[in-house]
This record gives C-alpha cells, structure tokens and sequence, in this order.
C-alpha cells in the first residue's frame, strides 16, 4: 500500500487572492491558528475592519473578556505597512495582543517584535504582545489544501502565561454559554434555535462567545459551519464557506443570486459581505423560527451536495 505524499506549497497555489481568499479563510479559522500561537482566539472574527483613518484591518478577533487580537495576513514577506498599520491600531484600542501571519519574516521585524514584547512583559497593562507567524499550505496527495502555521516569535514565557491564564475559561456546556446572555429574551431565542438544531441530528461546536451550528458537508472533516450564534444576539453567515473557501468545494445552490436574495433580507445584510454578521440583538423570539429554517435549508444542501460527491 503506498502512502500519499505530503506536499507544501506556497499560499497563492491554495488559495489565488489574499484579501478575497485567504483571509476569509483566516478569518474562520481563528481557533486553528490560535492553536499554533498558545493561545484560545474564537472561532471566527471580524474582517475587514475599518479603521479611523479609513484604512482597514484584515481580522479583529476577540476573547472570552472581550480583549482584542488584531491580526494582520499577507502574501510572500511581511511588509513594513501591515506591521506597523496593526501596531497602530492595536495601541489606538488597548488591544492585547497583534498577531501578523506572513510567508517569511525578516530578521530585523523579529528583532521589533521581540523588543515590543519585552517591554509588555515589563508592563502588561500598556503592552502590546505580538506574534510573528509564517504560512504555508500543506495538502497530502491530491486532498484540498490547508493553511499550516508556524510562530516565529512570541510573548515571552511569563507573559504567555498570563495570557493563557486570562483566556482559558472558554464555556465547555451548553448551559455555560447561554449564562453569558445578558438579555432573558436574547437567551430564550438561542436556546430555541440552538436547541432544536441539535434535535433534528446536527452538530454544534462551542466557542468563546458563541455556538457554531455545524452540519454533514463534503469537506476533509465531513463537517461544514452553517452559521454561528453569538451570546449578544449576533449571527454570522459564512457565505464564503459556502462558496468552498475552506473546503474548496463549492455548494452550487448556496451560491445563487436568489439564495443571497433571500438571505440578506432576512438578515439585512447589504448583499457584498462574505461572511456577514447581523447587528447585536438581530436574534429574537421572532427571528429565531426563520433562522433555523435558514440552517435547516443550508444542511439540506449541504446534505444533497456530499451525496452527490460520493456517487
């Protein structure tokens, strides 16, 4: 029997744009990277955030006390702007930590690094943490790529712990999560939703502030993400993993225009986000019903699409 050889490659080849592909990507996959940095990061975060000098951040993630990670993602080696446009507005937010994922670091942003986090091991209340990552994709034989991250530099050992120690009280049940409802009515129409997910047979995976609703899908795992519940009401729709950003495969009905149509009007969506979250306070007692018939929709799909794979 012949094994499959592991393969590397560079990210263009997995996924062609760095703002359309990867970082949505990235973005989704926020508990697989953090991961590699010793760190719990939610599920999914924020992309594209706009800053107040009108240029954007790629990911804002957050967690389980709200404290945010900023996060900066390009192409080959890492450039002076991405740097310091996050270091800019991690300072700007108080965030705790910024992460920058990059193909190659140079020597001399390693050094930077490596100083910035000396000095908020010296002061953790006004420090910035920063993480240097390097990216490749990994695929064994001809299977659909993934991201593979490798830490360069990171906080040192003290300050990693204190960050570890801050974030490690991620809600493990059901009844955990819900507890962080603030609202009654906010809390009654997610333990709706989330409750009869589970009873017609799906999945559900639990992370820092919020419950991903996942289903049987073509994808490596067998699982896909359908949508995720946030404890302030929030709901993201990944419409990027549909369209197989993660999986590289695309779900065809998931992708139409009348498909889209429709969500955005349940959601009040503006029909350009790729993975669209709804304001805080969107999930209610009314909303609750055609959100899960949304999902129920979505896993039919996805139910339809992995059996048309395997004939």
């Amino acid at each position: 029997m012949t094994m499959a050889k592991l393969v590397f490659g560079r990210l263009t080849e997995a996924w062609k744009g760095e703002a359309s592909d990867f970082t949505p990507l990235l973005a989704e996959q926020l508990d697989s990277l953090g991961d590699a940095l010793g760190i719990d990061l939610a599920a999914v975060g924020k992309s594209e955030v706009l800053t107040a000098g009108r240029r954007r951040i790629d990911i804002v993630a957050h967690g389980d006390d709200g404290a945010e990670f900023v996060i900066e993602n390009q192409y080959g080696r890492a450039d002076h702007d991405h740097l310091t446009r996050g270091l800019a507005y991690a300072v700007a937010r108080h965030a705790r930590g910024l992460v920058v994922v990059a193909e190659e670091h140079r020597d001399e942003f390693k050094a930077v690094a490596q100083y910035l986090n000396d000095l908020a091991e010296l002061d953790r209340d006004r420090g910035v943490s920063v993480w240097l990552v390097e990216a490749k994709a990994v695929r064994i034989g001809d299977s659909n790529w993934a991201p593979l991250f490798t830490t360069v530099v990171e906080p040192n050992e003290f300050t990693a712990t204190v960050e570890q120690a801050k974030l490690a009280e991620k809600p493990g049940t059901l009844d955990e999560f819900f507890g962080q409802f603030t609202s009654s009515h906010l809390r009654s129409a997610a333990e709706s939703v989330i409750t009869n997910w589970l009873a017609a047979g799906h999945k559900r995976r639990i992370g820092l502030n919020h419950v991903v609703l996942e289903a049987a899908g073509p994808a490596v795992s067998g699982v896909r993400t359908v949508v995720a519940v946030f404890n302030d009401g929030q709901v993201l729709v990944p419409f990027s993993s549909y369209a197989g950003v993660n999986s590289g495969i695309e779900i065809p009905t998931l992708t139409t225009s009348e498909f889209r149509e429709g969500a955005d009007a349940l959601f009040q969506f503006s029909g350009t986000e790729k993975q669209a979250r709804t304001r805080a306070g969107w999930l209610t007692t009314a909303t609750s019903g055609p959100l899960l018939t949304f999902c129920l929709d979505v896993a039919e799909a996805y139910k339809q699409a992995l059996s048309s794979s395997l004939t």
